[in-house]
């Protein structure tokens, strides 16, 4: 006979939806966009380079790519810290500017249509939405219409620039979890009443705090773990012809009166 009523995942989606739920908790990378922290800084750093550094800095951004990857592995926070650092001396401005052109020429280009729009039918349904992720504030400013709240990295500033060092824990792994914790308490929410979303075993923590886990994309230790305790897994695909580049390149734009590219020392890469 054929198949009668809805799938495991069709009931599970149903009970995230339903409007007892109270909150949607997501994390930003392979959640809602197919893209990490290391893109955008490619993509704000090269925005004002001439061609020939250009180059240069993608070749040397590659060749960094083992040592970025085992040392985020090892400890996402002690990354970003490190990582961060290279947005020293910064303006904010500049960086303001080409943030906003960097959502609208990659970030929404890597993005999930799918997340988004489980963004929105959690909305719809009356749940309070919260983007918990450990980008830098500035990255994710354009996602503010989608969500209630949005909680990310932040960065000191001095005299107008930016001087590398973060002004709060990032919220990543156990963070990131009690992030969610304090978030849901200062509202009157309830955690067993709360869905959370995201791709890593690095995000158990926050996936374990509440009543409804979503693994989205998830890596192979937290699909077999999903699948194991009966979680919701969803696979979110790219919007449709999204760029493939690895490291990406922000189209060329002058900077003001000649400046030397504030996110490179020495203006070269």
């Amino acid at each position: 006979g054929g198949k009668i009523g809805p799938t495991r995942t069709d009931r599970l989606r149903g009970q995230i939806l339903a409007p007892e739920r109270q909150l949607a908790a997501f994390d930003l990378e392979n959640t809602l966009i197919a893209s990490n922290v290391v893109a955008s800084y490619a993509f704000l750093a090269t925005r004002r380079m001439p061609a020939d550094q250009r180059l240069r800095f993608i070749g040397k951004m590659i060749a960094e790519g083992p040592t970025l990857l085992s040392l985020d592995r090892k400890d996402r926070t002690d990354f970003l810290r490190f990582f961060y650092r290279r947005y020293d001396g910064a303006p904010l401005q500049q960086i303001e500017e080409d943030s906003a052109e960097m959502f609208s020429r990659l970030i929404l280009s890597k993005s999930f249509p799918e997340a988004i729009r489980r963004v929105r039918e959690h909305k719809a349904a009356g749940h309070r939405t919260v983007l918990i992720t450990g980008a830098l504030d500035f990255v994710v400013k354009p996602l503010t219409p989608l969500f209630d709240d949005i909680i990310a990295a932040e960065m000191s500033v001095t005299n107008g620039r930016y001087d590398g060092e973060l002004r709060n824990v990032p919220p990543t792994g156990e963070t990131r979890a009690q992030v969610l914790r304090d978030y849901a308490a200062s509202h009157g929410l309830s955690l067993s009443e709360t869905v959370a979303y995201a791709d890593s075993t690095s995000d158990l923590p926050m996936l374990e705090a509440v009543g409804f886990p979503v693994a989205v994309n998830p890596e192979t230790r937290l699909a077999t773990l999903a699948r194991k305790r009966g979680w919701l897994v969803e696979n979110f695909s790219k919007a449709p012809g999204s760029p493939r580049r690895l490291i990406p390149i922000g189209p060329r734009r002058t900077a003001h009166g000649g400046l030397a590219n504030p996110l490179v020392p020495g203006g070269t890469a």
